[in-house]
């Protein structure tokens, strides 16, 4: 019998899974893939919404934990596995400057500071910048993490611990009685827990119990290309009408979206790859001369109001559910993960 089985080895399943542990908890991490190698792994790793003045008091601050805790955490786990997350404070230029006074209240509000950027200020700031982008929202204290390598040195520091985990495997049916999760099923075989956690992102809402809640999940496709530059040439983060360009400590850039999906079935478009091109060198006219190195995709799971769920099922006691972040789940994902271990171990 263990004390919790977390369904789903993505970031915030796995974090979810070493925090429990180190609170003294028996813990058991299932996934049907890989940890670790699903949206986790593929997303751009901003620690902050798109447009963050858009998003809801939930979301915001959920953000603003998640930005307070990522360093230490970034460091616990460099020096216990050696694995460097790259926690980078490379700062956020967004082109999109419409709504700047909408984006000064919200950070007046949430203690953000925010310059409005323009000319000379605007290319000492980002001298790889289009000089077609004559004014640009800039926030300064906005940091990134590089998902692959955060998900390994979690990955890592879970493989250090007597934790139980099963990878390539589905759960195939979740097991309640009168009302009280009592474990899952791993093919015929039952394995027992006090509690549930369901963190299997997209695949959350597969689950007959999520189904019959008021939680409703939605699937959508982000894809992303990579270039791979000589040296960090790019310093800051871009975000620029949905789609974002990305700086790496070793000079590689990621440029990504979010585009419509069709069922939970990750796919890899030419169009979306043509697109992704075309905004980053419209962005960074010097990334015309680059190929693109790599191109990948991922499945996200949206909630009908873009608010995570984190909290226990409505009706079956000791079920727990951490879903709905949609692209903010780097953002959202830490500051989640502590308030429902807060509940948990209530």
């Amino acid at each position: 019998m263990k004390d919790v089985i977390i369904v789903g080895g993505g970031l915030k399943g796995m974090l979810t899974a070493l925090f429990l542990h180190d609170a003294g908890l028996n813990i058991m991490l299932v996934d049907q893939n890989e940890l670790g190698r699903e949206s986790s792994w593929a997303g751009g790793g901003l620690i902050t919404p798109l447009y963050p003045w858009q998003a809801s008091p939930v979301v915001s601050a959920l953000v603003k934990d998640s930005q307070k805790h990522y360093p230490a955490l970034c460091e616990r786990l460099y020096q216990e596995t050696n694995i460097d997350p790259q926690w980078l404070n490379s700062g956020l230029l967004i082109t999109d400057t419409s709504q700047h006074q909408a984006a000064q209240e919200w950070a007046k509000i949430w203690d953000y500071p925010l310059q409005i950027l323009e000319g000379a200020s605007l290319t000492q700031c980002e001298p790889q910048l289009n000089s077609q982008f004559g004014q640009a929202l800039y926030f300064p204290q906005t940091a990134q993490v590089r998902s692959p390598r955060l998900n390994a040195a979690v990955r890592a520091a879970l493989r250090m611990r007597p934790i139980l985990v099963s990878q390539h495997q589905a759960v195939r049916q979740l097991h309640s009685v009168n009302g009280q999760i009592g474990g899952i099923y791993l093919g015929n075989d039952l394995f027992k827990a006090h509690k549930v956690i369901l963190t299997a992102g997209a695949w959350t809402s597969a689950f007959a119990e999520v189904q019959a809640s008021p939680l409703q999940l939605r699937p959508q496709l982000a894809e992303s290309i990579m270039f791979r530059t000589s040296k960090r040439s790019l310093q800051r983060m871009i975000v620029h009408q949905q789609y974002y360009l990305i700086p790496r400590k070793d000079g590689r850039i990621v440029c990504g979206s979010v585009f419509s999906s069709q069922g939970l079935e990750k796919t890899l478009s030419e169009q979306a790859q043509q697109e992704l091109r075309r905004v980053a060198c419209e962005l960074m006219p010097e990334l015309a001369e680059l190929p693109i190195h790599n191109h990948w995709s991922s499945l996200l799971s949206f909630s009908e109001n873009d608010e995570p769920f984190m909290g226990e099922h409505p009706t079956i006691r000791g079920l727990y559910i951490n879903a709905g972040h949609g692209s903010n789940g780097v953002a959202t994902g830490l500051g989640s993960v502590r308030a429902l271990m807060a509940q948990v171990l209530a």
